[in-house]
């Protein structure tokens, strides 16, 4: 039972590697126009002091948001709204290299003053800067570093941003194993994060 405790633990602190993320994956994309839940998203993108420039990043960021709508969440009735694009200075995060094994707490101490808590907080790195991170997500905040904005990462960040924790099962977001494979949701995860945005938009 003590070690389950602390594999808990360690399941909600530790940073998802990558993995074998790269290979690609094709998801019919549904949209819909009924959506119980939907959640303004905003995009921030992490730069050094040295350098303040968004558009190195070259995202389209509607583009981006409408891609996990149609493949991950507007099927499940939950829908994310494009809220404010901003860029954050913070030498820090952008260098994870400087925290390796302290990359989840550097993500939240650093983001702790830039984001709302009526919405999901999307913070942006570059791929280059990381040791092993595809990205981070707690707390209504999630990071993903820019090579992996389009792959199950995002979504599965999301989730974590969202209040859902690691799954074992091959195929779900939340999966750790071949994350390539992942695609769906469970109904009590789908409530998890219908009940946080709901939380969120009553504060």
């Amino acid at each position: 039972m003590k070690f389950l405790k602390i594999l808990f633990v360690l399941s909600i602190f530790f940073s998802c590697t990558t993995e074998d993320d790269y290979v690609p994956f094709q998801i019919e994309q549904v949209f819909s126009d009924t959506l119980e839940r939907v959640v303004k998203v905003d995009i921030i993108y992490v730069q050094p002091s040295t350098k303040s420039n968004q558009k190195s990043y070259n995202l389209d960021e509607a583009h981006f948001i409408n891609n996990l709508n149609g493949s991950f969440f507007h099927r499940y009735g939950i829908g994310l709204e494009m809220g404010d694009v901003k860029t954050l200075i913070n030498d820090e995060l952008y260098d994870l290299r400087d925290n390796r094994g302290t990359e989840s707490s550097t993500f939240l101490r650093e983001t702790q003053d830039s984001y709302k808590e009526d919405r999901l907080s999307i913070y942006i790195i570059k791929r280059a800067h990381t040791v092993a991170i595809a990205g981070i997500g707690k707390d209504q905040r999630a990071l993903i570093t820019d090579e992996f904005l389009y792959e199950t990462t995002a979504p599965h960040e999301i989730g974590h941003a969202l209040g859902l924790f690691h799954y074992p099962e091959e195929g779900n977001i939340m999966s750790q194993i071949r994350p390539y494979l992942r695609k769906d949701f469970t109904l009590r995860q789908i409530d998890v994060m219908k009940s946080r945005i709901g939380e969120m938009k009553s504060n």
